[in-house]
């Protein structure tokens, strides 16, 4: 086999913005956003054959905080896919593997990635990969007022008062960039990170609905109303950790990288951004 893995070069981030398209179909706004932010070579990789790109995935450091407190460096992978007129040859497992070996030498102990559909699950769990990461979705409407305001803030005091919520619970946290990066994402659709009461949300609009790609609160119905309010909305989309009794809902595998695997490193946890 010709095929090469290896780091993008800046030059082909315009077919990496086409592959991604094609397989995806996710809107050149959208696309753009993120070569324009966050992109660099070394956080995409790719598989040449014969001189063309079929397979790309792109890489966010994050690191996995166990129950215990403990830190574990790990590797989110993000818009894993192959040309669709290259599949069945094996390029994407073989992308991935070297992935997931330039991971390991960088230290990382985890990889970790939210499938596209359901049935990725399953296919997933054939390269090493476990379900460990849950939350709960629900819908929300307003349901009376609220007696609190939302205020804008910035990555870091997000992240700050995040660890503080989830203090005791596993759970992935991410560094400055990527959090910045994920706020712009927020921003980018006239949502923003908040701080609410005692908790926080990140929010993105989108027509009519609000979307709380993670909301942390103790009084989840207070927020959403401030929310529905302060936006203009009646409607909203809301990602929260799965407590004991709720009914969890699968969102990301992990495949430790430490030979011979690490427990403590694959313990059921909570992701909250897929950046999606």
């Amino acid at each position: 086999m010709t095929a090469l893995c290896r780091v993008s070069h800046r030059e082909e981030a315009p077919q990496l913005a086409r592959l991604w398209k094609i397989c995806f179909g996710d809107t050149d706004d959208y696309i753009g956003h993120y070569f324009s932010t966050y992109y660099r070579p070394s956080r995409a990789l790719v598989l040449e054959d014969r001189g063309q790109l079929r397979s790309m995935l792109l890489t966010f450091p994050n690191v996995l905080v166990t129950g215990e407190g403990r830190e574990v460096p790990a590797c989110y992978i993000y818009a894993f896919c192959t040309a669709p007129e290259a599949r069945s040859r094996g390029y994407g497992r073989r992308l991935l593997a070297w992935a997931e070996e330039q991971a390991a030498r960088q230290g990382c102990r985890l990889a970790v990635m939210v499938p596209g559909e359901a049935s990725l699950f399953a296919f997933y769990e054939t390269l090493g990969y476990r379900t460990v990461f849950f939350h709960r979705e629900q819908i929300f409407t307003q349901t009376g007022t609220e007696d609190c305001t939302p205020v804008p803030c910035d990555g870091a005091a997000y992240a700050a008062r995040r660890e503080t919520l989830l203090a005791g619970q596993p759970h992935m946290a991410y560094p400055p960039e990527v959090m910045d990066y994920q706020r712009s994402l927020c921003r980018r659709t006239r949502g923003d990170f908040f701080l609410l009461g005692d908790g926080l949300t990140a929010v993105e609009t989108d027509g009519e609905t609000l979307f709380c790609k993670e909301l942390l609160t103790t009084h989840p119905q207070e927020a959403v109303n401030a929310l529905l309010t302060h936006f203009g909305r009646e409607r909203a989309v809301v990602r929260t950790p799965a407590g004991p009794e709720d009914k969890a809902k699968g969102f990301a595998v992990a495949k430790s990288l430490v030979p011979g695997g690490d427990g403590q490193a694959e313990q059921t946890g909570y992701l909250a951004f897929a950046f999606d």
